[in-house]
């Protein structure tokens, strides 16, 4: 999906690193079901943007994406919405799952715009998919594609609008995060914990959404 070599490494490190780190809590004892299954959908979302970002990418399956992000999509607002009411009001619960369920929609309907692809005949686009309603891109352009339908256009525009405020609400949660200290036996001061690596990492995966939704426009 992306013809520069600088910018398919940079997102590739944004959507992989974020990745792992999901996958690593999904294992990591002592957390509950839903929180496991939360991380691993962005384990795998991670995964499958930084595929998008290299040739082979366009080459997965389209539809088990999509139903996929769907679910997952359900998923969030579900947990939030069945979560035990001694935690946190219904509507703070729901409030906090919404960037969760847009990242998981944004993923499912990226998947979708290229659903009914079929392979070039020739030229520039040799290799790549040539996907119905939009326009492979030449050589020189930073994305191999656009979207040519206004609809389409303005959905992608929003989404990418959409993604990079929370990316930056979920950067500036992770500053707030990173200055909470607690004393040290010591003496001296030390971070509370690593609660802001998980809202860096949904910051970066959400900028980087953002970018390739720009790409297609």
């Amino acid at each position: 999906m992306i013809n520069a070599t600088g910018l398919r490494w940079i997102l590739t490190v944004l959507f992989v690193l974020p990745a792992l780190y999901a996958l690593w809590l999904a294992v990591t004892p002592d957390r509950s079901v839903p929180s496991r299954v939360g991380h691993l959908l962005h384990s795998v979302m991670g995964a499958a943007m930084a595929a998008m970002a290299w040739p082979w990418g366009m080459d997965l399956p389209i539809t088990p994406q999509v139903v996929l992000f769907s679910a997952g999509a359900v998923w969030f607002a579900a947990t939030a919405a069945f979560r035990s009411p001694a935690t946190d009001p219904l509507r703070a619960r729901l409030l906090a799952s919404v960037p969760h369920v847009v990242m998981m929609l944004a993923m499912a309907w990226m998947a979708a715009v290229m659903n009914g692809s079929a392979m070039s005949s020739g030229g520039s686009g040799a290799g790549h998919h040539d996907m119905a309603g939009m326009d492979m891109s030449g050589p020189d352009a930073l994305g191999t594609m656009s979207l040519t339908g206004a609809g389409e256009q303005w959905t992608a525009a929003l989404l990418a609008l959409a993604l990079t405020v929370l990316g930056l609400l979920w950067l500036a949660q992770a500053f707030d995060r990173g200055r909470v200290v607690t004393p040290s036996a010591r003496g001296t001061v030390v971070p509370a914990d690593d609660a802001a690596a998980e809202p860096a990492c949904h910051s970066a995966m959400a900028v980087g959404m953002a970018v390739m939704f720009v790409l297609l426009l």
